[in-house]
């Protein structure tokens, strides 16, 4: 039985502000808050667990197709490294030493040094925010979308927008989870099929294999 020390627990801990959403969205119900709660707890976490899946094989994709043209332009090294310029090394305006994208991986490599890791480039990719992933697929890195649209080879025709979009809806969603904060005011369904969607785009059997283990159809489809 829910009584109104549960709510006092849940305010001092969890922040009257951040509550005040739930007490709205549930007619102030004290039981269906806390139930409410708990329910994005668990839809967050799971969520986590299948972008996590299908950040590891976008970045993977990328890495592979960037690799092929690094190689193909018979350029030295890892295209991680942008001994080309371009991706923003070397090109940062004011005090900053780097432009974007690029400025992202110098933070991965600060990351990477600091723990006393190797600088090779799986161990930089593997540091890389997912932020940078969307950088690489947007519009202002168009010059590569030649080359990029092929990490999707199942996507029907080749529009960069087609894939930059559903990457910018999952950052955005990524980010809110990464804050804790609620996702139930969101289209959720939505936002899951678009990450299946583009797992799809790399390959369907990615997409059911995230699918088949993933918790969110699950948890969706008993919302309080």
């Amino acid at each position: 039985m829910v009584n109104s020390s549960d709510m006092r627990f849940f305010q001092a801990n969890f922040g009257r502000a951040r509550l005040q959403h739930y007490l709205d969205e549930c007619q102030g119900d004290i039981g269906r808050v806390m139930h409410l709660y708990q329910w994005n707890t668990e839809l967050s976490a799971a969520f986590w667990e299948s972008l996590g899946h299908l950040e590891v094989a976008l970045r993977n994709a990328i890495d592979q197709q960037m690799s092929a043209r690094h190689l193909g332009k018979g350029r030295p090294g890892h295209w991680i490294y942008d001994d080309a310029r371009e991706l923003g090394r070397g090109r940062g305006k004011g005090t900053a030493k780097h432009a974007y994208p690029y400025a992202d991986i110098d933070t991965a490599i600060k990351r990477v040094r600091k723990n006393k890791m190797p600088t090779d480039p799986g161990q930089i990719i593997s540091e890389i925010s997912f932020g940078f992933w969307h950088q690489m697929v947007s519009k202002g890195q168009m010059a590569l979308w030649p080359d990029l649209a092929g990490a999707f080879p199942y996507m029907n025709g080749r529009s960069q927008r087609t894939v930059a979009d559903k990457v910018e809806s999952l950052r955005a969603l990524r980010n809110r989870i990464g804050h804790h904060h609620r996702i139930w005011s969101i289209d959720v369904a939505t936002k899951y099929a678009q990450l299946v969607a583009l797992a799809g785009y790399i390959s369907p059997q990615l997409a059911s294999w995230i699918d088949d283990r993933s918790r969110v159809r699950a948890l969706l489809a008993r919302r309080p």
